[in-house]
């Protein structure tokens, strides 16, 4: 037989006006001051009363470890914690992530808890008053990445009109360079590697004085016998055929 605890379970947490304040830049020069006073007035107008800030200056690319962030996450997830509502200034002062739905899924984790989330620049995507699905996020969670197709379609044929108007000279580069990496083996390196093969060094020392791969220096001597079958005057040295010595 199954013995059962007497100890009674506790009573659901009953939810309370108490806020906290997430407050995010990203650099040392900025000041968290306007971001404070903005949510501060917002939570006085909803009858909300701030019991906690947390507040840091921490990029977004992940670098920098968020110890308030971290904090308030320790905090939401502690049964006696002083607040059930966080306030932030916009999901991306919260959030790292790119992806919409990432972001909407830590939304989703603290409200798990009992937490209500808050946004005060995107009332949009705040937990639902009676703790049910919010349809703003939903709808906007189905509908950003249909979006973001559609501008990723519209940059790449933005990019294909480009390279083809390039091609055919009607655009340059912004750099003025030509389209696509710089070419290893010029005429003058052409030349050069061979003059030193006709000189009987071996391709890993002919490799080290013109500072390419071995590769891209066998590749000369297979351009200057590409050009010689065309008819096209070889770089190859003064008086020099295109017989190479022992590797």
């Amino acid at each position: 037989m199954v013995a059962r605890s007497s100890k009674p379970a506790p009573p659901p947490r009953v939810a309370t006006n108490k806020t906290a304040l997430y407050l995010r830049v990203s650099t040392e020069e900025q000041d968290l001051g306007g971001q404070e006073r903005e949510l501060r007035a917002y939570a006085a107008s909803h009858g909300w009363e701030v019991v906690a800030v947390y507040a840091e200056k921490a990029s977004a690319t992940g670098k920098v470890e968020r110890e308030a962030y971290q904090e308030a996450i320790g905090v939401s997830q502690s049964s006696n914690r002083p607040w059930d509502h966080l306030l932030v200034w916009s999901l991306d002062r919260w959030s790292r992530e790119e992806r919409f739905s990432k972001a909407v899924l830590a939304i989703e984790n603290l409200e798990a808890r009992g937490v209500r989330f808050h946004s005060f620049k995107e009332p949009m995507i705040d937990s639902s008053e009676d703790g049910g699905a919010n349809m703003g996020r939903d709808l906007l969670r189905a509908i950003l990445p249909v979006i973001a197709s559609f501008e990723s379609r519209r940059r790449a044929e933005r990019v294909r009109v480009a390279m083809r108007e390039i091609k055919e000279g009607f655009r340059a580069t912004r750099s003025g360079l030509p389209v696509g990496r710089p070419r290893r083996l010029t005429p003058e390196l052409v030349r050069r590697i061979l003059d030193l093969r006709q000189e009987g060094l071996m391709w890993g020392k002919v490799a080290q004085f013109v500072c390419l791969p071995v590769g891209t220096c066998r590749k000369a001597l297979q351009i200057a016998r590409e050009e010689e079958g065309r008819g096209l005057t070889p770089a190859t040295p003064s008086g020099g055929g295109l017989g190479s010595p022992s590797p």
